[in-house]
């Protein structure tokens, strides 16, 4: 017997099935909100050079005047600043930076002032990630995403090894640590080397909730499966920026995006192994006891008389072993003693 014969006689799709997925999906739309946090918590703000408290007789605008160039299209420069104050301009307000031919610019002095009506904090006005610096918001986002590139073929490797609840308990755990660590960063490595692990292990929830619950299901079930797991993708998204409307902060914001993960740590204790993992791998009685969960969750317990038998999770053992080495070693294939 396969082990997909087995699932069908204990209801393939049922409501023990529908249970790991709503416990995947708990931890699962974390990772969208990750995928897009950076487009928020690294946003740059309108800024201009600080022009510290000289002239302090001028309003703010007549200082910016005569210490600020104007662009094109008559805003102020954000990343340049006279080396002197132009006092001649507060009678000429209409001059732009293409006609600036006999005055000395400066980069800024002083470092910046920024707009906060729209975002509170953002990485760039917390360690001036602006002008010359402004690519290091693309260079944290592809830090991130180095970590999940290398996260995924690791989590995938060590669950195939220590188990699929196992290696999910520890992607839980590192992304929270690391997530939570990133709010209290002292500086901009200390950050990036913080998203790249935090990235790392976050990824790890993906692969073995996917893999979970396509072992757990039938096969003409494993479509609708899928679905239901991309909608964790759509849900983040959508709650993403519900949540970057209401929190302005990127240390509040990171906070936020991170908290499912405890909701999704606490109900880790009723998410089930993978009994195809289990047998694979010769630990048949305790596949037994998630099988017979499955059974009696299903209301299948007469199913699970006949067939939750030692005997007949060997002959299962013999084809999971051989599907599982299939995907390393192509020249496999499934005894023909499993009828």
């Amino acid at each position: 017997m396969k082990f997909e014969d087995l699932l069908e006689e204990l209801d393939g799709f049922g409501r023990f099935q529908k249970m790991v997925v709503f416990l995947s999906f708990i931890g699962r739309f974390t990772l969208p909100c990750h995928f897009l946090l950076n487009n928020y918590i690294g946003a740059i703000p309108p800024h201009h050079c600080n022009l510290g408290s000289e002239d302090g007789n001028l309003t703010l605008e007549q200082r910016m005047i005569i210490n600020i160039p104007k662009q094109d299209d008559g805003t102020f420069t954000s990343c340049h600043m006279f080396s002197e104050p132009q006092y001649h301009l507060l009678n000429d307000t209409h001059l732009i930076e293409s006609n600036y031919t006999d005055v000395l610019m400066v980069e800024c002095q002083n470092g910046w002032i920024y707009d906060n009506s729209t975002f509170i904090s953002t990485l760039a006005s917390e360690w001036d990630l602006v002008c010359k610096n402004r690519g290091m918001n693309k260079v944290m986002a592809t830090i991130f995403f180095i970590g999940v590139m290398i996260g995924a073929a690791i989590f995938g490797s060590l669950s195939d090894r220590y188990g699929r609840k196992t290696m999910l308990m520890v992607s839980y755990v590192l992304a929270l640590c690391f997530a939570m660590a990133s709010v209290f960063s002292s500086s901009i490595i200390m950050f990036a080397v913080l998203r790249f692990f935090t990235g790392l292990s976050i990824t790890g929830i993906v692969i073995v909730t996917s893999v979970l619950t396509v072992e757990w299901v039938n096969i003409k079930s494993r479509k609708l499966v899928g679905v239901i797991d991309s909608l964790s993708w759509t849900f983040g998204y959508m709650l993403l920026p519900v949540m970057a409307y209401g929190v302005r902060d990127w240390r509040w914001l990171t906070v936020t995006a991170t908290l499912p993960l405890t909701v999704a740590l606490i109900s880790w204790r009723w998410v089930p192994e993978s009994a195809r993992w289990l047998i694979a791998n010769g630990n048949v009685e305790k596949a037994l006891f998630y099988l017979n969960k499955c059974a009696v969750m299903n209301k299948r317990t007469k199913a699970a008389n006949s067939f939750l038998k030692p005997e007949v999770c060997v002959c299962v053992c013999v084809c999971v072993c051989v599907c599982v080495g299939f995907f390393t070693f192509p020249s496999c294939h499934i005894s023909d003693k499993c009828v």
